[in-house]
């Protein structure tokens, strides 16, 4: 564990040694500065608590791990996991949960999450709740869906919205046909109807094509937003980093219907290769992605904050999954589309 304060000062005695990959722009605000001692976070999801205001960040690993605070920037405390045990899912990677979406409905706290291993498709998202966010109060529903092997899809990356109708609708996948659709019952337990596309990246860089996954729906003025994170996202080797601008970086398209079709400032389908930039690699932040966005109550008023993970770009952590933290900025919606600003 390291603290936030040495590492400021050890990272300006370094800037000098800044990567050319982190340089791809220099346009993006920096996250807001965090206090206190470092605490892992890979697919954040944050929500704020409605009974006290108190922050729970949410994180992939550690069992979907539960990190608190009661201000944003910290400090940040590990208290816990959704799932200690695991998961009821039978499946590989049931004891190392992926990317849980956290929300409340009708006064509870539902938690989608994913159980998967990389590269796989024997894969579920399943389901927990909770009536107050805390560890030890969360209930295991187990599995919502699962894919398999020659599946188009992949069952990872869950996010449950609410449609122009009131109805529930759940967005999952990456890799093999990139983003799709389901639609889930009334109780949110499970899904009906077929797996509808409504992103799709096509692009190839060499030999790899550039996915889609990570996605995010979030409705804001006339509008449902589409955020979603491509490129490379871990397994960096500092002596031999991709080409700058293949790693992960933030997209989004938007659409008058939580369905889709979903296009980018240019017009562009989400399912045709398309998406607006939101974020990429810039000063010390590095593979920016696993996105959401929160509303923060704390002012009386409410502020869209976006949330993402990130890697260092110097330093002696520079690189290492292990040290992804967790970035906070405001959202500029004055144009129609997000813009990212300091908080």
């Amino acid at each position: 564990m390291w603290h936030f304060e040495i590492v400021r000062l050890v990272l300006n005695s370094l800037l000098p040694l800044v990567s050319l990959a982190s340089a791809v722009s220099a346009s993006f605000p920096n996250p807001l500065p965090l206090e206190g001692d470092h605490v892992y976070v890979h697919d954040p999801s944050l929500i704020q608590r409605q009974s006290d205001g108190k922050y729970f960040l949410f994180t992939s690993h550690n069992e979907a791990g539960i990190i608190t605070a009661t201000n944003l920037s910290g400090p940040w405390t590990e208290v816990g996991s959704i799932l200690p045990n695991g998961s009821s899912i039978n499946l590989p990677g049931r004891n190392d949960i992926w990317a849980p979406d956290v929300s409340l409905h009708n006064g509870t706290y539902y938690a989608y999450y994913a159980v998967s291993q990389s590269g796989s498709q024997n894969s579920s998202i399943g389901l927990a709740t909770s009536p107050s966010l805390d560890p030890g109060t969360w209930t295991d529903h187990g599995q919502v869906f699962r894919t398999k092997k020659n599946d188009p899809y992949n069952a990872i990356d869950p996010n449950l919205a609410i449609d122009e109708h009131g109805e529930p609708v759940l967005t999952w996948g990456s890799y093999w046909d990139d983003i799709f659709q389901y639609s889930l019952i009334s109780d949110l337990s499970a899904v009906t109807g077929s797996p509808k596309q409504v992103a799709y990246n096509s692009t190839i860089i060499g030999t790899t094509p550039r996915p889609d996954e990570g996605s995010f729906l979030w409705e804001h003025g006339n509008f449902y937003y589409l955020f979603f994170s491509s490129g490379q996202c871990c397994g960096f080797n500092a002596s031999a980093l991709p080409a700058p601008g293949v790693e992960y970086k933030v997209f989004v398209g938007r659409s008058a219907s939580a369905h889709g079709p979903f296009v980018d400032a240019n017009g562009v389908d989400l399912r045709s290769a398309g998406g607006t930039l939101v974020i990429a690699s810039h000063d010390n932040v590095y593979a920016p992605g696993g996105e959401g966005v929160f509303t923060d109550m704390s002012d009386g008023i409410g502020r869209d904050v976006f949330v993402y993970h990130y890697l260092l770009a110097y330093g002696p952590w520079a690189y290492q999954e292990q040290n992804a933290t967790v970035g906070l900025n405001g959202i500029d919606w004055s144009s129609g589309w997000p813009v990212l600003t300091e908080l």
